[in-house]
């Protein structure tokens, strides 16, 4: 009876003494390691809930465990339990046969550093590029962090049995093993049923919905907020009126700071927040938009690119870590550049066949990451990873 410890950047949540999973599309997420595995202790942030959320999914299953380790968000609140959590950790291999940590995550990199002492088996899934991340940061600050985290990512993968990105190729050319006989896989974190998909599009013949998804909608953030706003002024200006819907959890007042941005470049009507959505309804979402835009500063493979090109739209993003391998080169636009977003834009809301041709080059290439073609790569993986304990 094999038993797999994980850890990711991802939190479980707990209510009345019970764990239970974000939504049902996390509780798949998990299920998938024990397809392989008989038996699966997960190691993330746990998070109180003074009244349960609909969304949560009771953890019934007798085959999973939860170390309850202590939540936090931000540079400071970690510090003020960092002692806790190493407390928690101190016995966190035992009854384990392997390790699989995605990074990067803070918690996910403090259990690879006791799975390498316990000499444990272990691989790891990179879906997140560090170096991308330092490099287009904004602050020093920012990083000296992303640097840190870059370092010890790489060390964990230079020691580590087996390496997944979620880049065919991209993010493998930074991040890999350095042990003799190491195996490697490459698959998205996304699941996409066939029942996901749409098709193609046809030129839409009205006022353009432009639609950008992220887990968290911050004035700042690195997923191109206040970018998008700026172009949807600049194409007012040029007689363009398009509407952009936000996807995600507002941060920090993050929507109510974006509207007020807004409402200084004459905007604000056209920009709307959506909140967080579950699959069922960002599907019906994605189909009702017209457009996908999402300028970002790092990445490792978007999933959410991927799922705006299952339903046919066009995307714009930047040219960082592995958006080259989804997106065409017209439509990767450098961060700051602005004026080539608002052109691109432009371009799509104005043209019918450059607009129907990018949509019908997305759905195809959104074809390959079908559930059940990445779900065999990762059986493969995990199966490698299970022969080794043997």
């Amino acid at each position: 009876m094999s038993k797999l410890l994980l850890s990711c950047d991802n939190s479980i949540y707990s209510y009345g003494g019970r764990y239970y999973f974000k939504d049902e599309e996390w509780r798949d997420f998990y299920y998938r390691y024990l397809r392989v595995f008989e038996n699966l202790r997960i190691a993330n942030r746990v998070i109180i809930e003074e009244s349960l959320s609909p969304r949560r999914v009771k953890i019934e299953d007798e085959r999973i465990d939860v170390v309850n380790l202590p939540s936090f968000s931000g540079p400071k609140e970690y510090a003020s339990v960092y002692f806790k959590i190493g407390k928690k950790m101190k016995h966190i291999t035992e009854g384990c046969d392997a390790a699989i940590v995605r990074l990067p995550s803070t918690i996910g990199q403090r259990v690879c550093n006791q799975v390498v002492r316990a000499k444990l088996p272990y691989a790891v899934e990179v879906v997140y590029d560090a170096e991308d991340g330092w490099r287009s940061a904004t602050s020093i600050i920012e990083k000296y962090l992303w640097k840190r985290i870059d370092h010890k990512m790489r060390l964990s993968c230079y020691n580590a049995d087996g390496i997944s990105c979620v880049t065919e190729s991209y993010l493998q050319k930074h991040y890999f093993s350095k042990k003799n006989n190491a195996f490697y896989s490459h698959y998205s974190t996304l699941s996409l049923d066939i029942s996901f998909f749409t098709n193609k599009r046809k030129f839409p013949n009205k006022r353009m919905l432009i639609a950008n998804v992220a887990n968290q909608i911050a004035l700042d953030g690195r997923k191109g907020f206040k970018e998008i706003i700026t172009a949807i002024g600049r194409l007012k200006s040029r007689g363009l009126r398009v509407d952009a819907h936000f996807v995600g959890s507002s941060y920090h007042n993050g929507a109510e700071l974006l509207l007020s941005y807004a409402e200084s470049l004459g905007v604000k009507e056209q920009i709307h927040f959506e909140g967080y959505l579950s699959r069922e309804e960002l599907s019906r979402f994605l189909e009702k938009v017209d457009l996908f835009v999402m300028p970002t500063r790092a990445e490792g493979l978007p999933r959410v690119i991927i799922e705006a090109m299952a339903k046919g739209l066009p995307c714009i993003t930047t040219p960082v870590s592995g958006n080259p391998e989804l997106v065409s080169s017209y439509f990767l636009i450098p961060y700051e550049d602005v004026n080539s977003l608002a052109d691109r834009i432009y371009e799509l809301c104005t043209n019918s066949s450059l607009y129907e041709k990018t949509s019908e080059e997305n759905y195809t290439k959104s074809l390959q990451y079908e559930a059940s073609i990445l779900q065999k790569r990762r059986d493969k993986f995990y199966s490698k990873l299970k022969s080794v304990t043997v």
